[in-house]
């Protein structure tokens, strides 16, 4: 069992973070063990699928009977279900010392309850590369590799962060192209291997790098291309409430990348959109709006008793929906929250 087991989530600011642990420990030994050059378990995963994860951590643990020693968690939002799985970790791995390093809105709003489980914390509006990469930087680790620093500003650009600085618009659409193969193919070598590969020290590209890479922007480059088909036989069904377009695609879409289709959307219709979809067992509503009035819709659904967890960030928000609540209730709420977060977007 490895002594350092990282949780991170599958798109590229979760990659990234991955990699900056990884790049400080493994190569510089200096976080979270300092002093050791530890090997290191790599486990991607959402919200739902971390909790897998974690069961099967515990289930090797069992068998093995090898504890690790640190459990690093990068960009997965907390949900109560995942609060729940942190204590469990807590209470079964007794020497565990948990680390959980978040920019998500359900992780921040909920900070005091993670603050009396974790050991710790590190939590901030910026996306998690950044906060991993500014943590490293107070803990010595002046610098890390060329590639892996215009990664983590590659991601800034993608995560909308405002003092990312300059970076290759090549890196940037590289970035980009990673968080839609993984998102898409939920591939876990895959993206073990682009980890493994961004925090290497050694000059790139090799031939094996240069073959990863081609796959992943092929990966990306189809994705796109079937979900701007799809968005584009979509957007008509769009019904305007309020200032948002508002398009409901359940049993019209299944699976995953409603957030990329709601950006797809937002650009065809060129204004705010709303997408009601499934995700499993619950209907989520995914706002995709300019500056922060998709975060303030999402608070005001929140508010107003219709949904009970918000994901997202910058100005894409997603909301899981109460089962209770009724399409048309619904509709008429976001007409009103509509014009309630655009005037106090405006009094700002």
């Amino acid at each position: 069992m490895e002594p350092v087991q990282i949780f991170a989530d599958w798109d590229a600011d979760g990659v990234v973070s991955a990699a900056l642990i990884y790049y400080a420990q493994r190569y510089r030994g200096k976080f979270p063990l300092p002093g050791e050059k530890a090997d290191i378990g790599l486990w991607p995963g959402g919200p739902r699928s971390t909790l897998r994860n974690i069961e099967e951590l515990l289930e090797r643990v069992r068998r093995t009977r090898r504890e690790p020693r640190v459990a690093v968690f990068l960009d997965i939002p907390l949900t109560p279900q995942m609060l729940e799985a942190l204590k469990t970790l807590q209470r079964e791995l007794t020497n565990i010392r948990i680390v959980y390093i978040d920019h998500h809105y359900s992780t921040l709003a909920n900070a005091k309850k993670l603050y009396e489980v974790v050991e710790e914390a590190y939590l901030g509006h910026r996306p998690t590369a950044v906060l991993v990469y500014n943590l490293l930087r107070s803990l010595g680790v002046r610098h890390v590799t060329p590639r892996l620093e215009a990664f983590m500003r590659a991601v800034g650009v993608l995560e909308r962060d405002k003092v990312a600085g300059q970076v290759e618009d090549r890196i940037v659409k590289l970035a980009a192209s990673l968080s839609k193969a993984t998102a898409v193919t939920r591939d876990a070598e895959l993206w073990r291997r682009l980890v493994v590969w961004l925090a290497s020290p050694l000059p790139s590209p090799a031939p094996v790098d240069q073959n990863l890479i081609e796959r992943v922007v092929k990966i990306a480059q189809e994705s796109d291309r079937e979900i701007e088909e799809k968005a584009k036989l979509l957007a008509p069904s769009a019904r305007r409430v309020g200032f948002l377009k508002v398009i409901d695609v359940r049993g019209r879409w299944e699976g995953r990348g409603v957030s990329a289709l709601a950006s797809k959307l937002y650009k065809i219709v060129r204004g705010p959109v709303a997408v009601i979809a499934n995700a499993g067992e619950h209907s989520i509503i995914v706002i995709r709006a300019p500056g922060k009035l998709a975060y303030r819709m999402a608070l005001l659904l929140v508010k107003k008793g219709l949904g009970d967890n918000i994901g997202g960030h910058g100005s894409l928000a997603i909301v899981r929906l109460k089962p209770e609540v009724e399409t048309n209730k619904l509709l008429e709420e976001l007409r009103r929250i509509s014009f309630e977060a655009q005037r106090s977007t405006r009094r700002r």
